[in-house]
């Protein structure tokens, strides 16, 4: 099996709990979040999402994929797939860790995997990366600047 890895982390002033209550609340994406600026469906595992995205490269897509772990103030992951397993596959984690009571260090990244991970083109990981730094960003200003 083909996997790939990507990865921005981003260190916030603010407690677990308020970066968790910004990132759970898929309402208010569009108020903060320039990659992700829609997401419909209930935060619980198993539920069916639709999120509406644009990369920091101009590329627009709708997927839906499925929660498969919703852990308080910590982790949520969905995973979607391009047709079927086996081709074209991700799992994307937004985590975040406590490393003080006003400070947490924020993970996004995603998991792909499939036969189409050997295929993928350097700029489309450069895009992805970027629109992950740009998410983290955005977050981090969005929350500092409302302590």
């Amino acid at each position: 099996m083909y996997l790939k890895e990507l990865k921005a982390e981003v260190k916030i002033n603010s407690s677990p709990e308020t970066v968790w209550s910004v990132i759970s609340d898929f309402s208010r994406y569009p108020d903060w979040n320039p990659i992700i600026t829609k997401i419909t469906g209930e935060l619980k595992l198993g539920a069916k999402l639709e999120i509406h995205l644009t990369t920091v490269g101009g590329k627009s897509r709708i997927y839906y994929p499925e929660i498969t772990k919703v852990e308080s103030p910590r982790e949520i992951r969905w995973y979607g797939k391009f047709f079927f397993s086996g081709i074209f596959s991700g799992e994307r984690i937004l985590t975040i860790d406590k490393i003080s009571d006003n400070e947490v260090n924020f993970i996004n990244r995603e998991i792909f995997s499939g036969i189409g991970v050997k295929f993928t083109p350097k700029k489309m990981e450069n895009d992805i990366l970027s629109s992950f730094e740009s998410m983290n960003n955005s977050l981090k200003n969005y929350i500092e600047r409302k302590i």
